[in-house]
This record gives C-alpha cells, sequence and structure tokens, in this order.
C-alpha cells in the first residue's frame, strides 16, 4: 500500500471516529435531560403531596372545632337584614364573667357587657340572668355557633346555632295576568322563607306607589304573610306593570293585561273598512260586482218589445 492510500485510509478513520463520537456526545446529552426532567417531576410532585398534607390537618381541626359541641345547640333561625337574638341563661347571676364566642374561628365577640369585636353590631342584651347576645343587621356571613360561656368552676357553656334565611316574594299568575275589562282584580303578594311578618309592603304601578292613592275601586290590605291589592271593576287604565315591595324581602313583579271587549264589526256601523276581516271584503267585493253588472246588462223585455 502506498503513502499517500495510506493517508487517506486514516483519514476515513479519523472521520468516522469522530462522527461516532459526536452522536454518542449527543445521545448522553438527550438522556441526561431525560433523566433530570424525570428527577424534577418527581420531587415537584413529592412537594405537592407534602403541601396538600400540611394543609389537611387544620381544615379537618377548623372543622372539629365547629362540630364537636359539648352539649344541646338552640336553634334561631333569622332574617337576612334583621335582628338576631341568641339567648343565653345562666343560674347564678355572679357566677363569673359572661362571654360570647364564635366558635368557626374562636373569635371573642363580648366580655361582660363590652363588644370586644370591632364590628359594632354584636351587642349583649344583659338582664339579670339572661345575657343574650344581639346581632343586628345580620348577613349569611353570620351564620354559624355561637357559644355563651361563664367563667365559673366548673365552665359553663350554652351553644347557638343561627341560621340565616333570604326572604322573597312571589305573585301568583305571574309574569303575565290577563283580566277582562269590568271584572274584579286581586292580586296577593306572598312572602317565602320568612321569618317575620313585613312591617309593609308597597305597590306600584308603572312605577308610581298605589298604596296611599284614593283611587275608586282599588284597595290594599296588609296581611302576615304579605299583601293584597283589588281592584272592583277593572278599566284599561288599571293595566300595567305592578310590583309589590315587602319591607324584608325581595320585590315580585306581574304585568296585567286587561282585555277590553270585543267591538262590533265596522260594517255593521259604518267604521273603518280596514279593521274588516278578508272574507267580509270578499263578500262585500263580490255584491258590488254583481250589482254593478246587473244595471248593464238589459232587460228581456227592452230586448224583445211587445
Amino acid at each position: 500500500m502506498s503513502t499517500n492510500k495510506y493517508n487517506e485510509h486514516l483519514k476515513q478513520r479519523r472521520y468516522k471516529l469522530i462522527v461516532t463520537m459526536r452522536a454518542l456526545l449527543i445521545l448522553a446529552s438527550i438522556l441526561l435531560k431525560i433523566h433530570l426532567h424525570f428527577r424534577g417531576s418527581q420531587a415537584e410532585h413529592q412537594r405537592s403531596l407534602g403541601a396538600s398534607n400540611e394543609l389537611l390537618p387544620s381544615t379537618g381541626s377548623e372543622d372539629k372545632i365547629e362540630d364537636v359541641i359539648e352539649g344541646p345547640i338552640k336553634e334561631v333561625l333569622a332574617q337576612s337584614g334583621s335582628t338576631a337574638n341568641l339567648p343565653c341563661k345562666i343560674t347564678d347571676p355572679v357566677a363569673g364573667t359572661i362571654t360570647w364566642v364564635k366558635r368557626r374561628d374562636r373569635r371573642l365577640l363580648t366580655v361582660g357587657t363590652s363588644t370586644h369585636s370591632i364590628d359594632n353590631r354584636f351587642v349583649v342584651m344583659h338582664s339579670s340572668t339572661d345575657w343574650a347576645l344581639q346581632i343586628r343587621a345580620v348577613t349569611p356571613q353570620d351564620a354559624g355557633i355561637y357559644e355563651c360561656q361563664v367563667t365559673s368552676h366548673p365552665v359553663q357553656r350554652n351553644f347557638v346555632r343561627l341560621k340565616i334565611t333570604e326572604a322573597y316574594s312571589i305573585i301568583p299568575g305571574a309574569p303575565d295576568l290577563h283580566v277582562k275589562q269590568g271584572s274584579s282584580l286581586q292580586l296577593e303578594c306572598q312572602l317565602m322563607a320568612a321569618a317575620e311578618s313585613p312591617l309593609y309592603v308597597f305597590w306600584y304601578r308603572q312605577g308610581h306607589m298605589i298604596n296611599y292613592d284614593e283611587e275608586p275601586g282599588v284597595k290594599v290590605e296588609l296581611t302576615k304573610s304579605g299583601s293584597i291589592l283589588m281592584v272592583n271593576k277593572t278599566k284599561p287604565s288599571h293595566g300595567g306593570n305592578y310590583t309589590c315591595e315587602p319591607s324584608n324581602a325581595k320585590p315580585a313583579y306581574v304585568v296585567v293585561h286587561v282585555i277590553e271587549e270585543e267591538e262590533k264589526p265596522a260594517a255593521m256601523h259604518g267604521g273603518d273598512r280596514r279593521n274588516l276581516s278578508p272574507a267580509i271584503l270578499a263578500s262585500n267585493f263580490l255584491v258590488s260586482l254583481l250589482a254593478t253588472v246587473s244595471w248593464r246588462i238589459p232587460s228581456f223585455t227592452s230586448l224583445y218589445p211587445t
């Protein structure tokens, strides 16, 4: 083998070796990246599991604070926006200091007759052995279990569960009610999910209050569960959008349509022919056409004179 051929052979072997080494380096780099990716994913998964395991005990403890009650629980139902009174009776007036606590977050509300919370809606109503907690303008967030605690020996505890209801009103027949002109109309505003009777119920027609209008034949009565609006003889002016708005519930709406008496066909009293039906118009046209043709045709007498 000549020197030139030998050198050419060495070059080819070096080139193949370099290509093989580069391919091995690229493959090793890919395998390293895959390995690091799986290691990172596994570490992230373990961290997420650790975080969830840390959160679970705190959530469970909060539920236990709300659920585990050592004694009977009184139930109090109040409407949203009204005043709730949570009772607390003690046997000994000088037993110790009385405090009110909301168990969900262990928030101290009152100490003795003083309000400890920055929320001034919480007030103690004290009378002899009664230490009722009054919550003004209650909201759905106020629902939960409250604890009245007496620092005696042993410690006395009274529990009250406050439930909040959202009252609303309905008008049977809504959203549309049809009445004949001259007939009587009665609209009833009924309170639903209410814990107390309304102080007032305002009625509106087309946005105008009608409770105190001296309109003949229209009467409004307040009931325990709402209000009733009565119209003796309906007129077209009594139609429109009616609204009942109780003092302690969401309003309700109804649209009243007064159906007027049917008028006679226009052909019977010389009215506008545009109100006639297509059948009547066609018959009238046919009669007119026959009448027009009849006077143009000569009679037999004129054709054959005697």
